[in-house]
């Protein structure tokens, strides 16, 4: 995948990730059987119907779960310790207020879906999903 990926969408990967497994060691992370499964299992759950696609819809249906897996305070906004990302990344996203809105978080999550729809479809296929999901775990 050539461009960039999203800052938030590593986010919300990362809070998918969590849900389904623990964080990733060195150990595991050389584990590429252990990755890709766990990466099947979120397509399984973002893929409602079970139709081999994620759907705009199925994907939205699951952008507030991860915002509020990744909202520890339940204030409705991300502030840099509920992140992963460097702090660099997080002032980028976040911008002068310091925090990630749900509005700043949604709209960076249908950004991220559309750049990942390579055959513009608008659903994520497995190979699109997975190569999306590979791309957030090396930047």
């Amino acid at each position: 995948m050539a461009a960039r990926a999203n800052p938030v969408w590593a986010l919300f990967a990362g809070a998918l990730l969590s849900l389904v497994a623990p964080a990733l060691t060195g150990a595991l992370a050389a584990d590429l059987s252990a990755e890709r499964n766990r990466t099947a299992k979120i397509f399984e759950l973002l893929d409602e119907d079970g139709n081999g696609r994620i759907s705009m819809t199925e994907f939205k249906n699951n952008q507030m779960l991860v915002f509020y897996v990744l909202d520890r305070n339940k204030d409705l906004a991300l502030t840099r310790n509920e992140t992963a990302l460097s702090a660099e990344v997080f002032a980028r996203v976040a911008g002068p207020d310091g925090k990630i809105s749900t509005f700043e978080f949604l709209n960076a999550v249908d950004s991220a879906f559309n750049a990942a729809d390579t055959n513009h479809d608008e659903a994520l296929d497995q190979q699109e999903f997975f190569a999306l999901v590979q791309h957030v775990r090396e930047e």
